[in-house]
């Protein structure tokens, strides 16, 4: 079906033709063998732990050396007494200060602990 135009248009657009360009593209590079062993170490250090593969005195001192920017990490540890849930505020001379979330402190020595799991973020009371 053909469309009637009442009015022709006034300007057309003409596009040119252009030649393909030619690009010159690297061919060759170098590299320092020293530097690639260097950044190879560095990938090694860059990727810590997971929390689950540390030992249990690593998972402590993990989360009693936070970040101050990052808060509190609330967490269940297993001891051969009970459960608790709280936040493990202190680690030193073999004891555990752990704040259950009711807000009581107490200290927990580390021989007792048998896991520590994370549970979440949460706000120190």
């Amino acid at each position: 079906m053909k469309q009637i135009v009442p009015n022709e248009p006034l300007l057309y657009i003409v596009q040119p033709k252009l030649e393909p360009k030619v690009s010159h593209m690297q061919q060759s590079f170098q590299t320092k063998k020293a530097l690639n062993r260097a950044n190879k170490f560095e990938s090694k250090q860059i990727h810590p732990k997971q929390f689950q593969e540390m030992t249990l005195e690593e998972q402590v001192q993990f989360l009693t050396k936070l970040p101050n920017q990052l808060s509190a990490i609330k967490c269940k540890i297993v001891t051969k007494k009970g459960e608790y849930q709280g936040f493990i505020s202190e680690y030193r001379n073999g004891h555990v200060k752990f704040q259950i979330e009711k807000g009581d402190k107490i200290t927990i020595p580390f021989k007792q602990i048998v896991s520590v799991s994370l549970i979440g973020f949460g706000k120190e009371n």
